[in-house]
């Protein structure tokens, strides 16, 4: 279904360091290009991007040890004057996301605080999703630090490999509605 969108050609790049963060992407650009609009979809690890030309651009980051991955941070320097006249929308992915109790904390951590890092940016939305623990893609010493940290937490010493705390609806909705902005 085709609706009325303000942006019409969309960048959505973003930093990933297991590739959660890669699939949103891929489902926010999904969901825009039903809307009617371009969305280029880049990995700011494999490809340096210029933002010129676009109507919005969606900037997102993995979460790890509380703080945003490098290149994310580092495209909003780099392209300060740029993004001052284009809207931007920011996203992040990170486990508090997927925790009802802990979701304030983690929108004014990993959201509000890059917001007032950069007040030059034009920020028309934040988006805050749940992540992924996949334990059998982290290094030994990661593995064991992430899965004693998570049975902390859910205090439950049998952990799955793998726990997807992602709400793809949660991830189309916010799309659409950045769409309309």
């Amino acid at each position: 279904m085709t609706i009325l969108c303000m942006a019409r050609k969309v960048l959505i790049c973003y930093g990933t360091r297991y590739g959660s963060t890669a699939e949103v992407a891929q489902e926010i650009g999904k969901t825009i290009r039903e809307l009617g609009a371009t969305a280029d979809i880049l990995n700011l690890k494999e490809t340096k991007v210029q933002p010129a030309g676009y109507d919005l651009i969606i900037i997102g980051s993995g979460i790890q040890a509380g703080k945003w991955t490098r290149e994310p941070l580092e495209f909003i320097t780099r392209n300060r004057d740029a993004l001052a006249d284009t809207k931007v929308a920011l996203f992040v992915v990170c486990a508090s996301a997927g925790s009802p109790d802990q979701c304030d904390t983690a929108q004014t951590k990993y959201l509000d605080k890059i917001v007032s890092s950069y007040p030059y940016l034009h920020i028309v939305s934040t988006g805050l999703f749940g992540g992924v623990f996949d334990f059998k893609k982290y290094s030994a010493p990661v593995r064991m630090l992430v899965k004693s940290i998570v049975k902390k937490q859910t205090e439950d010493d049998n952990l799955p490999e793998r726990i997807d705390m992602r709400d793809w609806d949660k991830v189309r909705s916010w799309a659409r509605s950045v769409m309309q902005l």
